[in-house]
């Protein structure tokens, strides 16, 4: 099991990030056990990584760098508040304390690509999952913190889901199934098509994909607005 933590350097979310209490955590331990009980399966590790996002254009031009987040080593993050917050406040009080650090399996800072960050947390799952182990991949962070962007990407830069996919069905590879006399039922379940079913499905299945190439298609796609334009 594995949890990407997303985290920005913006002032305004720096210690929301503290509110997520990842403490739960204890430094030098990044790794939650099953307690051992009678009859329990086998001890399961929970990985834990953070990404840390660079700053936007517009969040350095509002001059919101203030070193909130700071990456000690390669699993040692330490957040300070930023200045005139309330936590900075009470701190100079007395009360609570300004600075607080936590451990990680791994951490990544705002350089880290999208290949580089499913090649050293997610890829080596990819092999126990494509074995028949159940394997959960989620992200926890603010809002804005990219999340989506680690999950699922862009066209140019895709994200873990992306490459999770292309990755099984390279697994897969000449082992797929060719014929269209199976189709896959509800959660785990399987239908045995008929002639006419099969049929059915390659006629359903060519459309989808001559309406998919038209689209990408931007000439076609121009012409066709075109034909619309004239006949209205």
């Amino acid at each position: 099991m594995s949890e990407v933590s997303e985290m920005t350097q913006e002032n305004s979310v720096c210690m929301q990030s503290v509110d997520m209490d990842l403490t739960c955590l204890p430094p030098g331990n990044t790794s939650l056990q099953q307690t051992d009980a009678p009859g329990a399966a086998e001890q399961q590790t929970m990985s834990v990584y953070l990404r840390v996002r660079p700053f936007s254009k517009e969040e350095l031009s509002n001059n919101e760098d203030q070193a909130c987040v700071v990456i000690e080593n390669s699993q040692t993050v330490t957040l300070n508040a930023p200045k005139g917050s309330a936590t900075m406040k009470s701190s100079e009080k007395g009360i609570g304390m300004s600075l607080h650090k936590f451990s990680f399996s791994q951490i990544f800072g705002p350089d880290t690509t999208q290949a580089e960050l499913f090649e050293n947390t997610v890829k080596n799952q990819m092999s126990d999952f494509l074995d028949g182990k159940n394997a959960l991949i989620f992200s926890y962070g603010v809002t804005n913190a990219g999340k989506t962007f680690t999950i699922q990407g862009t066209p140019k830069e895709p994200g873990i889901l992306p490459r999770v996919l292309e990755s099984t069905f390279q697994y897969i590879g000449e082992h797929q199934y060719q014929g269209m006399d199976l189709k896959p039922y509800l959660r785990n379940g399987v239908q045995s098509l008929d002639f006419d079913q099969v049929k059915q499905e390659r006629s359903t299945k060519a459309a989808i994909f001559a309406s998919i190439k038209e689209e990408c298609d931007p000439l076609r796609y121009l012409q066709r607005c075109s034909e619309t334009h004239f006949q209205q």
